[in-house]
């Protein structure tokens, strides 16, 4: 006779420790994210041409970067729209290298923004300090 226990005491399973609208309930990596997407509205806002890039997060960098790319680290990639028009540019920011260099929230923000207004810069044809209005 097998019991079908839901918890070891029996007491059925543990209810959520803290509500979804506690700041905490998002992850590392979502808090991320939000970062990206905010910073990318905060540079549409100026610029209405970001509204055609793609934005994206991935972990890390592929380990087999292409042969023009330096060997120094990759924090973010820029991928230019392909000729036929069916993708559009993308900007993919490297979470893991930048929260690993990163010690406070702040941190991690300027870092985020600075890679996003190297790539943006080159895309939309301005300087990096003005790819983001003044505060």
């Amino acid at each position: 006779m097998t019991r079908n226990r839901r918890d070891r005491h029996g007491r059925g399973a543990r209810g959520v420790t803290f509500l979804p609208t506690v700041p905490s309930w998002r992850t590392r990596r979502e808090k991320f994210d939000q970062l990206v997407v905010d910073l990318a509205t905060l540079a549409a806002r100026k610029h209405p041409e970001v509204n055609r890039i793609e934005f994206g997060v991935e972990d890390i960098p592929p380990s087999d970067p292409a042969e023009w790319e330096s060997t120094r680290a990759v924090l973010g990639r820029l991928f230019p729209a392909d000729k036929s028009g069916k993708l559009a540019t993308r900007i993919v920011v490297y979470r893991l290298p930048i929260q690993w260099r990163c010690h406070t929230l702040a941190e991690t923000e300027q870092a985020v923004k600075a890679v996003l207004a190297e790539h943006l810069s080159s895309e939309i044809s301005c300087l990096p300090e003005d790819v983001f209005p003044a505060c």
